[in-house]
């Protein structure tokens, strides 16, 4: 049978064209056809042959696109068939093509937005339920002040290990070595995170050997008094203290408890319970992140209720700061009072009162008979054995208010030895 000859479309032709209620195709030859659908739409349809399976594709909408622009179309793509190409299959080609550098850019802005600071933040604030805010503070201030300003809005993948070491030796120079061992900690805490976080494939860090960058630390014991002779001095210098009554009872609190002076100093006056004789520091403030409860002996009950007609209706704070009710004293406050006693920063600090509680103790345990758990209990301190510290949970109440009924009475007697005043 003999193939029917097609006459070719012209736009009257197609103009005049009237919908169906079925669709139906106008043929223009050489698989170019115009479909014209029920609702009136003309669509330029493509027929070819490739590989011996028959195929069509669009070749857009009338009179967007005109019958010659169909035409020039078809022929396009019948080069393309002649050529081995399937016009389909390359359409869908550049369409993934396109996908795939639409995501390596996208993948490309993520990281150059990925700074090593934004990132270092982001971590920061991830842990923030976790950190006493003083201790958010330190980490973050370690980052700003010593790593942001070099390297700290470089993409995190284009840090280098020399960078970091870079940093690092700034602060060896300035003899600041304990800083930068502290400073590195914080940046492999960094790499961790943005490692768990896919932000960063490696932690870089992890191939930096701490031996040879920042080499060996001279740790130095934390400046306190542990003769008994001078203790008593100082104490009666504290308790003849001529400032401020505020910070006169601080120190004299801080030796009494024992405690951090960042306790001390954001002490609140509803954490006390002087009928159950607690102070309880609850565990945002805690370094451990866990509740403390401090015995309160009669000479601490001393102290307070001398300071409570001074603060207790002022602020919240028993140590409010000398400028304003709504702020604790400040984190010098205490060692410059120490310095006015004439003790230089070598021989004490506020937080040697708790070396001085420490060393007292342990040397005396034959005397007061109180064991080395109940001392550490005292002072807060997380237990460095991780399985006995998972099953320890003995809070020593009892025992821990009588090894601080010791303290106190042992401070009140080295005070009150002759050869003291």
């Amino acid at each position: 049978m003999a193939n029917r000859q097609v006459t070719p479309l012209t736009d009257t032709a197609i103009k005049n064209a009237k919908p169906k209620e079925k669709e139906y195709t106008l043929p223009d030859g050489n698989g170019l056809q115009l479909n014209i659908k029920p609702d009136g739409r003309k669509v330029w349809e493509i027929r070819y042959t490739v590989e011996g399976k028959a195929k069509k594709t669009t070749g857009g909408a009338y009179p967007a696109t005109s019958l010659s622009k169909a035409r020039a179309k078809r022929d396009e793509l019948k080069g393309k068939v002649n050529n081995g190409i399937d016009p389909i299959k390359e359409k869908q080609a550049q369409k993934e093509q396109k996908r795939i550098q639409e995501e390596e850019a996208k993948a490309e802005t993520v990281v150059l937005l990925n700074t090593f600071e934004k990132v270092s933040r982001d971590f920061i604030d991830s842990i923030t339920g976790e950190l006493v805010p003083r201790y958010h503070s330190l980490k973050l201030a370690r980052l700003e002040n010593h790593i942001f300003p070099y390297i700290g809005q470089k993409p995190i993948n284009d840090v280098t290990r020399m960078m970091i070491i870079e940093c690092l030796d700034r602060l060896k120079l300035a003899n600041k070595t304990d800083t930068a061992l502290r400073t590195l900690n914080i940046i492999s805490q960094v790499y961790r995170y943005a490692v768990t976080r896919e932000i960063t494939p490696h932690n870089i860090t992890a191939d930096i050997d701490k031996r040879f960058v920042i080499g060996k630390i001279e740790r130095k014991n934390m400046p306190t008094i542990t003769d008994p002779k001078k203790i008593g001095i100082l104490l009666n210098a504290i308790d003849d203290y001529h400032g401020e009554i505020i910070v006169k009872s601080a120190l004299q609190l801080a030796t009494l408890t024992a405690q951090r002076p960042y306790n001390i100093r954001f002490a609140e006056w509803d954490e006390f319970d002087l009928e159950k004789n607690e102070w309880i520091i609850p565990a945002e403030k805690m370094k451990t992140k866990k509740p403390h409860t401090v015995p309160i002996t009669k000479q601490v009950k001393a102290v307070i209720e001398a300071l409570r007609p001074h603060t207790q209706h002022k602020s919240k704070y028993l140590f409010h700061s000398l400028h304003t009710s709504i702020k604790p004293i400040s984190e010098n406050t205490m060692n410059q009072a120490l310095r006015r006693l004439g003790y230089t920063k070598d021989e004490i600090v506020s937080h040697g009162f708790r070396a001085m509680f420490s060393t007292i103790t342990n040397e005396n345990i034959t005397v007061h008979g109180y064991h080395t758990d109940v001392i550490e209990r005292c002072l807060a301190h997380v237990e460095g054995n991780k399985v006995k510290g998972a099953y320890n949970h003995a809070q020593y109440s009892q025992e821990r208010l009588g090894l601080m009924q010791w303290w106190a009475d042992y401070l009140d007697e080295v005070k009150l030895s002759k050869e003291n005043h």
